[in-house]
């Protein structure tokens, strides 16, 4: 039933503990199968954020990206570059020796993000200059989770979206129109929701393949290749600035500072709070920052859905030291007004609204008293075995069809009092 890139295993034991994680309401559907309850996955309504594949305790929930597509046609000869992201200096130490690999394997030029993380900051600076300011309270778009739950949920804050690439999108148009590249591109990353990003329409095929740290890493051990051996090489392109922090919570607004001191940009990351914050966002017009800077994962990128670290390991220990290493100021933004064409860099959005299913009164009645819930106390039990945080919310998604009374542990209870009376008489 998995529609999406995020995709339900066999090791489900229909827990819920993705449901509780997932910010979208009716993108995890529970489903009563040979009497166990399974947890799928709608791929339309959800945004790729990776917060149930970190809560999944049974290595079930797991997603697909292109690495196999990409080697596949590395191997038959196709001549492919590359863009790395920031986050792979934190999540692979011999990352020299991963790209000297890649290159061996026919990968023609590797270039670093991090460069064009330093575009996309001259990109929102001079926007909002152009624009006379008059941008204030622009939502930062770096991350594809968000750009997704905007598109799909809150439609109505894509005119407050920055009209920006990406980083990894400032790079591909790097490479391709001032370089003159025309391979087609891979891009090394620390993110699933990614995948969303290089197919849209909206960024015109810059990129081809989604290629994340953790599916890359498994296929090399799976096919017995040790990296660790090649000699190191270095990036092919010019050496960046602060760019590279921009895997890092508030990296965006680390950069925006330099060049803009004392703004007010607020900083917010994290599932469910950033897209709860999101819908909020929609009615503060008055007293609004100068920019958003907002990511969807807690830690950034540097610990994405698609990366092979966690909390508390060396990875979170890097990016944080990443703000205290002095970085070079890179390339000079005023080189940047000589060669560059902001219009190259600029990008537009699709609304992809999602709409609800609206349950009545009648409806919620219904899906409560076969819940075995008749009373207000048992309707307000709210135990959250059920992944939800509320009776009320389980017997919403019921009356929707994303969920099965079974999964209700209060009903489960009820039917079995019910059987024990009954064999009693």
């Amino acid at each position: 039933m998995d529609t999406g890139k995020i995709i339900t295993g066999d090791n489900c034991v229909g827990c819920n503990l993705c449901i509780a994680a997932c910010p979208c309401d009716e993108a995890n559907v529970a489903i009563l199968e040979d009497g166990e309850n399974r947890v799928y996955v709608d791929g339309s309504k959800c945004i790729a954020c990776g917060a149930c594949l970190q809560s999944c305790t049974h290595n079930s929930r797991d997603y697909i990206d292109d690495t196999e597509r990409f080697f596949a046609d590395l191997k038959a000869g196709k001549k492919i570059s590359l863009i790395a992201a920031p986050a792979l200096r934190c999540n692979v130490p011999e990352w020299s020796s991963l790209l000297g690999y890649l290159k061996s394997a026919g990968v023609a030029t590797v270039f670093d993000a991090s460069y064009g993380a330093d575009i996309c900051t001259w990109s929102y600076l001079r926007y909002i200059t152009e624009n006379n300011e008059s941008e204030t309270g622009l939502i930062s778009q770096p991350c594809p989770a968000i750009v997704n739950y905007i598109e799909k949920y809150v439609p109505e804050l894509l005119s407050r979206l920055a009209p920006i690439h990406s980083p990894a999108m400032c790079t591909a148009v790097y490479m391709k129109k001032y370089k003159g590249m025309t391979e087609s591109i891979a891009f090394l990353s620390p993110c699933v929701a990614k995948s969303y990003e290089i197919s849209d329409p909206n960024t015109e095929g810059l990129i081809e393949y989604n290629v994340t740290f953790k599916k890359l890493l498994e296929y090399l051990q799976e096919n017995g290749v040790d990296y660790r051996k090649s000699s190191a090489t270095e990036y092919d392109n010019e050496e960046h600035g602060l760019g590279c922090v921009y895997s890092s919570p508030g990296g965006l607004k680390v950069n925006v500072e330099r060049h803009m001191p004392g703004r007010w940009i607020y900083q917010v990351e994290g599932q469910p709070h950033v897209c709860e914050f999101l819908h909020e966002y929609v009615n503060e017009r008055a007293d609004a920052p100068f920019l958003v800077d907002i990511l969807s994962c807690e830690k950034g990128c540097n610990i994405g859905s698609g990366t092979c670290r966690a909390e508390g390991d060396e990875a979170y220990a890097a990016s944080k030291a990443m703000f205290r290493v002095p970085v070079a100021d890179g390339p000079d933004f005023s080189d940047f007004d000589e060669k560059l064409d902001l219009s190259d860099f600029v990008r537009g959005y699709t609304p992809k609204k999602i709409i609800p299913v609206f349950v009545d009164r009648h409806e919620l009645e219904t899906a409560f008293i076969a819940m075995q819930k008749p009373t207000s106390e048992l309707r307000l039990k709210d135990c959250r075995a059920c992944g939800y945080t509320t009776c009320q919310k389980m017997a919403v998604a019921v009356a929707k069809g994303v969920n099965h009374v079974d999964n209700c542990v209060d009903y489960s209870r009820a039917v079995l009092k019910q059987q024990r009376q009954a064999a009693k008489e």
